[in-house]
């Protein structure tokens, strides 16, 4: 054992290698979107698909007021997380400030004056 220490000192030239300095880690600070704030997605807009507690695709769409795509990308999300309680028939479940229902084929909530839908 003496030996081998001996042996890895004596390898180098006989000179020890200085300690790397430390370097620590830098993490830089997220940049803004180029576009700003997100934009108003119209009614008519499809953000997207989704897919339903029952495993099944849908569109998710504006119908009324303005909102933006990943705000309602987010509502039917969490809408369909199996975690997320729903109460009756017809799926009643508050998410934040929006109040969902489904009825047929087609989930509705709305906000204020904003409607979103996912449909089949």
């Amino acid at each position: 054992m003496v030996v081998l220490l001996a042996a890895a000192g004596c390898s180098g030239g006989g000179h020890p290698q200085p300690p790397a300095p430390h370097q620590s880690l830098v993490i830089p600070a997220p940049s803004q979107s180029p576009t700003g704030r997100p934009r108003p997605a119209r009614p008519g807009s499809v953000c997207g698909q989704v897919t339903t507690v029952a495993g099944a695709q849908a569109r998710v769409i504006v119908v009324k007021g303005r909102t933006t795509c990943a705000e309602a990308m987010r509502v039917f999300d969490k809408y369909n997380d199996p975690a997320t309680p729903a109460e009756g028939t017809a799926g009643l479940a508050v998410i934040g400030h929006w109040t969902c229902e489904t009825r047929h084929t087609a989930t509705t909530c709305t906000s204020r004056t904003t409607t979103i839908q996912m449909r089949a």
